[in-house]
C-alpha cells in the first residue's frame, strides 16, 4: 500500500503544476508547523513530520525540514530534501527561491497559515496568490488507493465497535466507552482515532445533542446511545455513526431509525457525478419532512472525508458543490428530540468511475443492542 501511494505523488504534483499555471503562479508553498497542515504536505510528498515547507517549482520540488526529520524525510519522499539546519525557515525559502530564475508569483494556502507566517511569506518579496481552492481540488478527488485506505479504516473501526459492545458493562460511562473504542482500534492496527477531536458518545437525553462529547455520565439500561466514531489508517480517516442500547429499543427509537434508513437510502441513490450536492441533501430531507420531522433534522446531510474529518464537498441545502468522480462523502441524516434523545445514521461512500461504493459496509445499518452485565 505504501508503495502505491508513493507512486501517485508525482501525478499529484503534476496536477498542482497545471493548476499553478492556470493561476499564473511560478511556485507553490505548503507549510506544516507544529503538526498543523501536515495533511497537505503528506498528500504531495509522503512526509508525515510535524514541521516542513514543501515548495513546488515549475521544474522541480523540494521539501525543507529540520534535523529532527531528515532521516524520516529521506525514507518517506522522493523529493529533494533540504536541511533547514539552524537557519530560520523563511531565510531558507528565500535562498531556494532566489536560486531559481523566473520565480515571480508565489502560490500559498491563505486558509492554512497564521498571521506571522503570512508576514514571513510577504517578506520573500514576491507577489502572493491565494491558491487554497487549488490545493482543495487536489485533496478532494481520491484515487482508488486512498478510498481503499478509508475502507480499511472503516473496517477497523467497525470491528472495534463490535468488540467494544461485547464487553460493555452496566454503569460504563460515556467517556469510558469512547476510550475503550479507540483502544480497540489501536489494537487492531489503526493509527488512532480522528486525532485532535473526541468521538461523539451521547446517551439518554444527551443523544439529542448532534455533537455531544462524552462525559462521565453513566449509561443507564434502556437508554439510547449515539456513537459517532472512526479510525485512521495510512493517514486516512473513516466516519461512522451507529446507535445502541442495553435493552430492547423504545418504539420511537425503532421508528426514527427506520425513517433515517429510508432517508439515507434516498440520498445514496443520487450519489453520482454531476449531481448538485444540495439535491442529494434534499432527497434525504424530503423523506424526513414528509414524515413530519423536518424541523428535527438540524444539520447538513454530510461532508467529504480523507486525511481530515471534514473536507470538500459539502452536502447541505446551501452547498454549491457538484458531486464528482473521486468524492468520498458521509451520508448522515439525523433526528433529534430535545430533552428526549436523538439518532443519526452515518456511512461513507466513494464515487468511483464504475459507480458508488459504500466504504463502511462492514458494519450493519441497524440498531445495536448489548445485554447489561452485573
Amino acid at each position: 500500500m505504501k508503495g502505491l501511494i508513493r507512486d501517485r505523488l508525482g501525478e499529484r504534483i503534476d496536477l498542482l503544476r497545471r493548476l499553478m499555471k492556470s493561476r499564473g503562479v511560478d511556485a507553490a508553498i505548503a507549510m506544516a508547523r507544529d503538526g498543523y497542515n501536515w495533511e497537505t504536505c503528506y498528500h504531495l510528498s509522503g512526509f508525515r513530520g510535524s514541521s516542513c515547507a514543501l515548495v513546488v517549482f515549475r521544474d522541480d520540488a523540494i521539501l525543507v525540514t529540520d534535523r529532527r526529520y531528515l532521516e524520516q524525510a529521506s525514507g518517506q519522499t522522493d523529493l529533494t530534501v533540504v536541511d533547514q539546519g539552524v537557519t530560520p525557515m523563511m531565510e531558507v525559502l528565500e535562498k531556494e527561491i532566489s536560486s531559481r530564475s523566473g520565480v515571480g508569483a508565489l502560490g500559498f494556502q491563505a486558509r492554512r497559515v497564521t498571521c506571522d507566517v503570512f508576514g514571513g511569506l510577504k517578506g520573500l518579496g514576491r507577489e502572493l496568490v491565494d491558491i487554497s481552492a487549488e490545493f482543495s481540488i487536489l485533496r478532494r478527488r481520491k484515487d482508488p488507493v486512498e478510498a481503499k485506505s478509508i475502507q480499511e479504516a472503516a473496517s477497523i473501526a467497525s470491528s472495534a465497535f463490535i468488540d467494544t459492545l461485547s464487553i460493555f458493562s452496566n454503569g460504563m460511562s460515556e467517556r469510558e466507552l469512547a476510550a475503550r473504542l479507540e483502544y480497540e482500534m489501536r489494537l487492531k492496527g489503526a493509527e488512532g482515532g480522528w486525532g485532535g477531536q473526541d468521538f461523539i458518545v451521547a446517551s439518554g437525553p444527551r443523544s439529542a445533542l448532534p455533537h455531544g462529547r462524552p462525559e462521565d455520565r453513566a449509561i443507564r439500561p434502556g437508554e439510547n446511545v449515539l456513537v459517532d466514531f472512526g479510525a485512521r489508517h495510512m493517514g486516512y480517516v473513516s466516519d461512522i455513526t451507529r446507535t445502541f442500547s442495553q435493552e430492547a429499543p423504545e418504539k420511537w427509537v425503532l421508528e426514527a431509525h427506520e425513517l433515517l434508513s429510508q432517508a439515507q437510502s434516498a440520498a445514496i441513490a443520487l450519489l453520482e457525478p454531476g449531481r448538485p450536492a444540495s439535491e442529494v441533501d434534499a432527497a434525504a430531507r424530503g423523506v424526513i419532512e414528509k414524515a413530519g420531522f423536518g424541523d428535527l433534522f438540524i444539520h447538513g446531510l454530510g461532508h467529504g472525508i480523507g486525511l481530515e474529518l471534514h473536507e470538500a464537498p459539502t452536502l447541505s441545502p446551501r452547498s454549491d458543490d457538484v458531486m464528482a468522480v473521486g468524492d468520498v462523502v458521509t451520508v448522515e441524516p439525523g433526528i433529534y428530540f430535545p430533552g428526549k434523545g436523538g439518532l443519526r445514521l452515518e456511512d461513507d461512500h466513494f464515487i468511483s468511475p464504475e459507480g458508488t461504493i459504500c466504504l463502511t459496509s462492514a458494519l450493519e445499518r441497524k440498531l445495536f443492542r448489548t445485554d447489561a452485565r452485573p
